[in-house]
């Protein structure tokens, strides 16, 4: 995304849950891999998320670029992400 706001007017991302997803009532329950059985996408997320150390802060992540959308035209899409 750094390298598309430099590059482009605007972004257009599609497919990416946002930061609340997976707190929300309504949110579908998908595997993390497509190819592989185990933990579904919002439980590795929370795994990453609270890891002592290393992993990917997906949540934290998803928090940044919401600040970017407000700053540059960057539109989620499927699911739709309210920024405000």
């Amino acid at each position: 995304l750094i390298l598309a706001m430099d590059a482009c007017y605007g972004i257009h991302v599609y497919g990416m849950i946002n930061d609340t997803y997976c707190k929300s009532e309504d949110f579908r329950k998908v595997p993390y891999h497509y190819y592989e059985p185990g933990r579904d996408e919002c439980e590795e997320y929370f795994l990453h998320e609270n890891a002592p150390y290393g992993g990917h802060r997906f949540i934290t992540e998803k928090k940044v670029f919401a600040k970017w959308a407000k700053k540059h035209t960057i539109i989620f899409t499927h699911p739709n992400w309210t920024v405000s």
